[in-house]
């Protein structure tokens, strides 16, 4: 297929919808194959509903280029976890937003945080740089585009806007940025009007707003949670079930493992023992209570007892959208200035690859499959 996106025919909005369908029902039939790879599985089968995504836009050599550049930026981030010893999901791919991944365990200071979120830029310049070399050596001219996209997107990711990038790395520079981030963010708003931009800079705001504007008395939130248990611990324990209506105060432990670093919290029931372990809160919790107990029976027949377990739950300071803690964001002198150096060092070089690559369009006739 030749030509410009300017001369594609336009699609209507059936037809755009009916095509998404077929893409998502026929990809159903490889899910079974594709879950049994685990993580890998998943993170490939968000990748190919991508890539069957954009292609209904774009022309499948730019889709399939897309989706590479946003893997390669999110093994960034993946990869400097890692070098800092905390563990990450596999990425996930949502369809016209990008991907993501998410950290088990937070960052302990500023430093750390920004780290991590400087690979996912880094790397990402580095495939697009790659992908430039491929295109001068082997004249394919989509590979001019797919690199244009490339350093757009992690020059876009630098922006010192929280939950991007650019706002992660400037916790370690300092936090000022985020107020040029806010300003800058609503100057790109009305010159683009990127729908994308609009959503990132609103969640932003609100979060500069919850975390140093609004005065929220209490953080406090109730928190539910089912426990599955056999029954034979009851009966061996001589204990009787309790009622679906029963209602009791339970004994819980807080903790935090010295092996992974992982915050626990434990919750007993008396005669019983341990019946649920809560994972991945740092804040506290407090009252935990049994509100209702189920009899079932699962599909292969054996007997459980569900527990309805609430509580009232503080989020830790590490849990909020931006935290306030002095202690966090202490960072060195020299620390500051290594990665702002680092940091505006990558967005100048950005800055030039797109100047370089000023005479390519993807409007042009090299966005083609």
């Amino acid at each position: 297929m030749e030509g410009s996106f300017d001369k594609q025919k336009k699609r209507g909005s059936w037809g755009w919808l009916g095509g998404l369908g077929a893409l998502v029902i026929s990809g159903l039939k490889y899910i079974p194959s594709l879950l049994k790879l685990g993580k890998a599985g998943g993170t490939l089968w968000s990748m190919l509903l991508m890539v069957g995504g954009y292609a209904l836009i774009f022309p499948w050599s730019f889709s399939i280029g897309l989706v590479v550049m946003i893997f390669i930026h999110e093994m960034g981030h993946i990869w400097a976890a890692k070098r800092k010893g905390l563990p990450v999901s596999a990425p996930a791919f949502i369809p016209f937003l990008g991907a993501l991944i998410t950290m088990k365990r937070q960052p302990r200071d500023a430093v750390t945080e920004a780290y991590i979120a400087y690979g996912g830029p880094l790397v990402g310049s580095l495939g697009a740089l790659a992908c430039y070399g491929l295109a001068v050596v082997s004249e394919y001219e989509v590979l001019y585009a797919v690199a244009l996209i490339g350093f757009i997107l992690n020059l876009f990711n630098l922006l010192p806007i929280h939950p991007l990038d650019g706002g992660r790395i400037v916790t370690a520079i300092s936090r000022w940025f985020w107020a040029v981030g806010l300003v800058a963010g609503l100057v790109l708003i009305l010159y683009t009007f990127n729908p994308i931009l609009i959503l990132v800079w609103l969640l932003f705001a609100f979060q500069l707003w919850d975390s140093f504007v609004s005065r929220k008395e209490s953080r406090e939130r109730s928190f539910r949670v089912d426990a599955d248990v056999d029954p034979e611990r009851f009966r061996w324990a001589g204990i009787m079930l309790p009622s679906e209506g029963h209602f009791r105060k339970l004994p819980f432990l807080q903790y935090c493992s010295l092996e992974g670093k992982e915050h626990c919290c434990d919750i007993f029931y008396p005669g019983i023992g341990r019946i649920h372990r809560v994972t991945g809160y740092t804040g506290l919790f407090r009252n935990f209570q049994l509100s209702q107990t189920e009899v079932f029976t699962r599909q292969d027949g054996t007997p459980r007892v569900r527990m309805r377990l609430e509580a009232q739950y503080e989020p830790g300071t590490d849990e909020a959208m931006l935290r306030k803690d002095e202690a966090y964001y202490r960072v060195s002198a020299k620390t500051r200035l290594a990665f702002g150096a680092a940091y505006l060092g990558l967005a100048v070089f950005l800055i030039y690859m797109l100047v370089i690559l000023g005479r390519f369009s993807l409007n042009g006739s090299m966005v083609v499959s």
